[in-house]
């Protein structure tokens, strides 16, 4: 038997202002290997997302960069609520935390990432995803974005679940 996702009671998208930082770029040696490197980054600033950093950080970095969103807890919250974390998509591999939790992983290509935040949502609360598009070969999966800049290109958002009487019984 097929099982669907419920279709969500609220949506809350995290648009911006967001705060991104670039923290390395990866340079390629001659050797083939990889080597961070932190002199002379492009500066910090603040963004709407979704958008790649071709515009923030030029279309040819590749490295990794932190994107720092803060929200408040969504109100009226019954007890047997759920609220989803939603990255549509990060290009190209990326690392999520919410207040100093660690949510995971987000793999390359393309597929939208959700985690379940209820537990740990605060009234005042910080996500930090870090997304990183690596330099040389192999490249990942990144369809329909092959070459471009990375970034989180895809909508970020909280999806609100209600508790319903079917639920219960």
């Amino acid at each position: 038997m097929c099982q669907t996702t419920p279709t969500p009671a609220h949506l809350i998208r995290l648009r911006g202002p967001w705060e991104y930082s670039p923290l390395f770029r990866l340079a390629i040696l001659p050797d083939g290997s990889l080597r961070r490197e932190t002199d002379d980054l492009p500066a910090a600033g603040r963004t709407i997302l979704p958008a790649d950093w071709g515009a923030t950080l030029g279309a040819d970095f590749r490295g990794r960069v932190a994107y720092r969103r803060r929200f408040g807890c969504p109100t009226g919250l019954g007890h047997a609520d759920r609220v989803d974390l939603v990255l549509a998509r990060v290009d190209a591999y990326g690392w999520a935390t919410l207040n100093g939790q660690d949510l995971g992983e987000i793999p390359a290509g393309g597929h939208a990432w959700r985690c379940e935040i209820t537990s740990r949502l605060r009234t005042r609360n910080e996500l930090l995803v870090e997304v990183e598009l690596p330099a040389g070969k192999p490249a990942p999966e990144r369809p329909g974005r092959t070459g471009g800049p990375g970034g989180m290109v895809g909508e970020v958002r909280l999806e609100i679940f209600t508790a319903t009487a079917a639920d219960a019984g």
